[in-house]
C-alpha cells in the first residue's frame, strides 16, 4: 500500500483501467515528471499490478497493461473510493495497517474462509469489540446509513486484496439505497496467515472469535436488527 501513496501511483493505474496504454500517451494523460513517471512504473511493475505487453502488429510498440491482480485492486480502489464519496484522487490517502489488518484475516478464518457482504464484515468486526470486549479488534467506528461504519475496515481490505491474501468477489446492486454485495474471502496465501494469527491467540480470545458464528449465520435483516437495537447510538447515521 505504500506504494499507492506515492505520486502518481493511483492516476497510472486509473488510467490502464481504461485500457492498454503506450508510456508516452500514459505520461500525456497523467501528467507529471519523466522521471515520477518511469519510477512509480518499476514500483507497480515489481508489485505485479501492471505488465508490459508487446504489439504483434506494426510498429510493434509495447504498451502497459493492469494484470489481473492489478484490475482487482484498482476496481476495488475506485469502488471503495466511490462508494463512500471519496474523490479518485483521493484514494492514495487510504491508511493501511498490517498489525490491525490481521483482525479481518482471523476474522475470516473462523468464519471458514468467508464472510458474505461487507455490511455483515463491519459488523462482525463492530461486535467482536462491543460484545465481546477483544479490544485487539481495535477498529474505530462511527454511525452510517448501514449502522456502525468503519472506513479503517475498508483501508485494510484494500492493502490485504493487495498482498493477495485475500479477494473481494460480487458486483455493486443498482439499488437506491446504494448496498454492495460482496463475498470477502481469503486466498490459500491468506489462510496459511489467518492461521498462524489465530493459532497465537490466547484460549479466551479464540472462545470469543468462535462465539460470533452466532452472528455470521443470521440473515443480514437479523443482524441489523440486532445491532440497531443493543446500540442504537453508534448505530444512527
Amino acid at each position: 500500500m505504500r506504494t499507492l501513496r506515492r505520486s502518481k501511483a493511483t492516476e497510472i493505474l486509473l488510467e490502464l483501467l481504461k485500457g492498454p496504454k503506450h508510456v508516452r500517451k500514459l505520461q500525456s494523460e497523467v501528467g507529471g515528471s519523466a522521471s515520477t513517471l518511469e519510477l512509480r512504473i518499476h514500483e507497480l511493475l515489481k508489485e505485479g499490478w501492471i505488465h508490459y505487453e508487446e504489439s504483434d502488429v506494426w510498429p510493434f510498440r509495447k504498451t502497459l497493461k493492469l494484470t489481473d491482480r492489478g484490475t482487482e485492486v484498482v476496481k476495488l480502489l475506485k469502488l471503495e473510493g466511490g462508494f463512500f464519496g471519496a474523490a479518485e484522487r483521493e484514494i492514495r490517502k487510504f491508511a493501511f495497517s498490517k498489525d490491525r489488518a490481521k483482525c479481518i484475516l482471523t476474522l475470516l478464518h473462523i468464519m471458514g474462509g468467508k464472510v458474505e457482504g461487507g455490511i455483515k464484515l463491519q459488523k462482525l468486526l463492530f461486535l467482536s469489540k462491543h460484545e465481546f470486549g477483544l479490544n485487539e479488534f481495535s477498529y474505530q467506528f462511527a454511525p452510517y446509513a448501514h449502522g456502525p461504519f468503519s472506513e479503517e475496515v475498508s483501508d485494510d481490505v484494500t492493502g490485504l486484496v493487495s498482498m493477495n491474501l485475500m479477494k473481494v468477489e460480487g458486483k455493486v446492486i443498482e439499488a437506491g439505497d446504494g448496498v454492495v454485495e460482496r463475498r470477502y474471502r481469503l486466498t490459500p496465501k491468506g489462510e496459511k496467515a489467518a492461521k498462524k494469527v489465530y493459532d497465537r491467540l490466547p484460549r479466551a480470545t479464540k472462545r470469543s472469535l468462535q462465539s460470533l458464528k452466532r452472528f455470521n449465520e443470521m440473515k443480514l435483516v437479523e443482524l441489523l436488527r440486532y445491532v440497531y437495537s443493543k446500540y442504537p447510538k453508534e448505530s444512527t447515521g
